[in-house]
């Protein structure tokens, strides 16, 4: 059977009542692939009436700019200045690098800023109104810095593209751009459409603290459906696949009402140094039996690279590829590597190369499945040196093909020549296919088959996400 034209697997989750709401279940990957996610909703009328005169005022005055609001200056809760909070607690923080934001601002003459949404260590993101669409937006503001930023350049690239691969509304956009003078340079700021939370936040919302299989499917689905558009259609690697770049959107947009309520009725716990404030971000809380979640977009491009081929190191080392590890050209197919860790290391979010100790982890179906990962202690920082990652592969997949480690003359750092181990770190005794240490239940055979067509050392070896797609795992019920 062609492959291609096996039936896309729709499961009963969040994102697949959504794939059924718009027609999309039983269709097969190769019409899943061009059919528009885009031209949801309602076809536009054949005939279009006469308007209402009053209806046209109102449609007009809804195109003036709402007039900016006061924020609630009283009454919030103040932090002890000695404590770091936030940004603040990043290994390089240094303040004069983040642009000083305070609540009520408005940027680019139509942004106001509510409430804090987050922060990392070359940015921070902000909740906002757009004061001309009469719309909620999410702003992030970049540290200052005179080079020209790579999320912003590989943003710009996607917008650029014209495609109706349904993996591209699966994909975060950039809605606008510009640029802040602060006091040490020029900050890059990107606006997005707000989101609800990560695929990791959201998971410690649920009860227990897992994702059932169904939805776990679900959002492999999607990311594979976005890496497809990203690798055949955009050329773009992400790099950077983790649960916390994979976004939750929303498609009831009350949700982001009630977060500018909160902020005014209850104000963000801040700290203030001198003329400098440091928000608390505020954080999404999933209220019970409230069903507005929308699809997971794949998020996060400050690490993506436009091209076919690539030499350097990418990817956080729990996640980085054996071919980045030993410093060969690479592919796209890092970006399979990642979604194999991923699919490793569901539903309790902790990867499938890790820190300390054995985990268990469960798949919630019908049939309880259970996963014990062998985890491996790390260095001081808790960060793996190469040595580590490459004795925890060869225990997983099995010792590397000697045409893969002839490409690098890095391998005989770690390999002698006839292909055996000669570091000193020892290979821990696991194996992807012990079934004490790993799955209990029907679909256990299958699943280590989707897995070991991601997790493979040769990466011309590993399915493209295409392919990925059509695994049985995934369309197992």
């Amino acid at each position: 059977m062609d492959r291609s034209q096996s039936h896309f697997p729709i499961q009963e989750t969040y994102w697949g009542r959504l794939q059924q709401s718009h027609n999309l279940t039983g269709l097969s990957v190769d019409r899943l692939l061009h059919f528009d996610l885009g031209h949801f909703g309602d076809p536009p009328p054949s005939k279009v009436p006469t308007m209402n005169p009053f209806v046209r005022l109102g449609r007009f005055l809804r195109r003036l700019p709402s007039p900016p609001r006061t924020p609630n200056t009283s009454n919030f809760p103040v932090l002890d200045s000695a404590t770091r909070v936030e940004e603040e607690r990043m290994p390089a923080y240094d303040r004069g690098l983040y642009f000083p934001v305070k609540l009520g601002d408005i940027f680019h003459a139509r942004y106001q800023v509510i409430s804090k949404l987050g922060y990392g260590a070359n940015s921070t993101v902000w909740f906002c109104r757009d004061l001309r669409q009469h719309r909620y937006i999410a702003l992030k503001i970049f540290i200052g810095s005179p080079r020209e930023n790579q999320e912003v350049r590989v943003l710009d690239h996607l917008s650029n593209i014209r495609s109706n691969h349904p993996g591209s509304s699966l994909v975060r956009k950039m809605v606008d751009k510009f640029e802040l003078t602060g006091p040490r340079g020029v900050h890059q700021c990107i606006v997005y459409e707000p989101l609800l939370t990560s695929l990791l936040h959201f998971q410690a919302t649920l009860d227990p603290k897992s994702l059932p299989e169904d939805l776990l499917k679900g959002a492999l689905q999607q990311l594979l459906l976005a890496l497809d558009y990203l690798h055949s259609e955009a050329h773009v690697i992400h790099t950077d696949i983790q649960a916390k770049n994979i976004i939750i959107s929303a498609k009831d947009d009350s949700i982001f009402r009630e977060w500018d309520d909160s902020e005014a009725a209850d104000p963000s716990p801040r700290k203030v140094n001198d003329d400098y404030t440091i928000y608390l971000s505020r954080a999404f809380r999933r209220k019970k039996g409230w069903s507005g979640f929308g699809m997971p977009l794949l998020s996060d491009f400050g690490e993506a690279r436009i091209g076919e081929v690539h030499d350097g190191l990418v990817q956080p080392d729990i996640y980085r590829a054996p071919e980045v590890i030993l410093g060969m050209s690479w592919t796209a197919k890092v970006d399979i590597w990642n979604v194999g860790v991923l699919v490793g290391y569901e539903p309790q979010l902790s990867p499938i190369y890790p820190l300390r100790r054995g985990l268990t982890k469960r798949l919630r179906s019908g049939t309880s499945l259970r996963i014990t990962i062998y985890l491996m202690a790390g260095g001081p920082d808790g960060c793996h040196s190469d040595a580590q990652l490459l004795a925890e592969m060869i225990a997983m997949l099995g010792p590397p093909p000697a045409k893969f480690l002839r490409r690098s003359s890095l391998s005989q750092k770690y390999w002698d020549i006839s292909g055996q181990w000669k570091a000193s770190e020892v290979i821990p005794p696991i194996s992807l296919e012990d079934s004490e240490e790993y799955l209990e239940g029907a679909n256990k055979q299958m699943f280590m088959k989707f897995v070991r067509k991601m997790l493979r050392w040769d990466p011309d070896e590993r399915e493209s996400a295409r392919e990925l797609l059509t695994d049985p795992w995934l369309d197992n019920q």
